[in-house]
């Protein structure tokens, strides 16, 4: 027989195949399968009508038997995807002691689903294999975007934001630091005509009060009133001066100052402000890099009663501000997330505010940046390093929803 003949036999078996149903005839079933079997006779290897004639026995609820063909089709092509889902779907009967469809007592009259066609029997089987992997698997559905985002590499032609220098807010009025913020904020991605700083944010900044300043470390067997830690440039102006940076960095323990680490206590780089932000409209994107030195990764500091890497802390003052509240981490590179619930697990909520705090030790308090968030805590294992964010204005049903805004991070050397 030659291809053109075998081929206009296996559409007329095709044809008869669709109309087929549970409440055929025994003839017209019967008629079907000595189809299925002679052209098999004459190609055995022929995957199509090997998988027509699973659905057969599946159609008539024979599940072994059509287990079994499975198995075989899959021994020629291990690689064949709808076979092996086909052959899931299969297990679940047998497994639930179905072995066909007497067990159900259909012998007692016809069910309605006797009378459904094998096309039909199979386009079920689709949406239920869709369904099961929308539930188990929804990163199938809903990550397109943020693998898309994770690919982008070269920024080039990224508009490039300014990074602003920090400042002293030491002593000012809380009006005066709110014209501040507005003015950085008219300069920004997120100028509003009508913008304000919001409330829960700043609302409790304390008026012509000192503000923690960028001391890094803490100075050993000290015994004075601790006014260093409000020198120099204010330590939350790093963010506040620059509202681009909508998530930005922070050491949460001080750590000592020794000989070892003066470069870290005495460093540019400690204050965590940005060296870049870049930002690319079209893909919904904003890249911030910061500074880092080997020696950072050397570093070690007793937390919690365990050494480790200096943690650092993200921090949404500027994210929260702009209402993007909720934070979920979808990719890390040579980063360890500090807790063990985090944002790399899942959706988290930032609760970043200022308000008027004793933890600087300074006479009447400074204002400062709370609470401690373990759940956004991590350490730098190498470098380069990179951790990428989803950020939402409300809270996403599920960490794979396209994020309102994605945001980078980037530790260089």
């Amino acid at each position: 027989m030659d291809k053109q003949e075998l081929e206009k036999l296996i559409d007329k078996l095709n044809a008869e195949l669709t109309s087929l149903s549970t409440y055929s005839s025994y003839e017209e079933k019967q008629n079907v399968l000595e189809q299925i079997n002679y052209i098999l006779s004459i190609d055995p290897e022929n995957i199509n009508v090997l998988y027509d004639k699973a659905i057969y026995y599946e159609m008539l609820g024979d599940f072994k038997t059509a287990k079994q063909i499975y198995e075989d089709i899959l021994k020629i092509e291990p690689d064949n995807s709808l076979v092996k889902e086909s052959l899931e779907a299969c297990k679940i009967p047998l497994e639930t002691g179905y072995d066909n469809f007497s067990d159900l007592n259909l012998q007692e009259g016809p069910s309605p689903l006797e009378k459904v066609s094998v096309g039909v029997i199979v386009t079920a089987k689709i949406i239920i294999l869709i369904i099961v992997l929308f539930i188990c698997c929804p990163w199938l559905f809903f990550s397109y975007n943020d693998r898309k985002i994770q690919k982008i590499q070269n920024t080039s032609a990224f508009q490039t934001i300014k990074v602003n220098p920090m400042s002293d807010y030491d002593y000012l009025s809380k009006q005066q630091i709110y014209d501040i913020r507005k003015n950085y904020v008219k300069n920004s991605l997120f100028a509003g005509e009508n913008y304000e700083p919001d409330n829960a944010v700043f609302g409790a900044i304390a008026d012509n009060k000192p503000w923690w300043g960028t001391i890094s470390c803490n100075q050993l067997n000290y015994k004075g009133d601790y006014h260093e830690r409000i020198e120099g440039p204010s330590k939350v102006s790093a963010q506040m001066n620059n509202p681009d940076a909508l998530v930005g960095l922070s050491l949460p323990f001080l750590p000592w100052q020794d000989s070892y680490n003066q470069e870290f206590c005495n460093g540019n780089y400690s204050k965590f402000l940005p060296v870049s932000i870049q930002y690319s409209k079209k893909d919904n994107l904003i890249v911030a890099k910061y500074k880092l030195t080997k020696k950072f990764l050397k570093f070690r500091a007793r937390v919690n009663g365990k050494n480790t890497r200096y943690p650092i802390q993200l921090s949404g003052l500027n994210a929260r501000d702009f209402g993007y509240n909720y934070v979920y981490i979808y990719d890390l590179k040579n980063i360890n997330m500090f807790g063990s619930l985090n944002a790399a697990d899942d959706v988290q909520i930032f609760s970043d505010y200022i308000h008027l705090g004793g933890s600087c030790k300074y006479k009447d308090g400074c204002n400062n940046i709370s609470p401690m968030q373990y759940d956004k805590m991590f350490t730098v294992s190498a470098l380069p390093a990179e951790i990428n964010l989803k950020l939402w204005k409300n809270k996403p049903f599920n960490m794979f929803k396209k994020a309102d805004i994605y945001y980078r991070i980037i530790f260089e050397k």
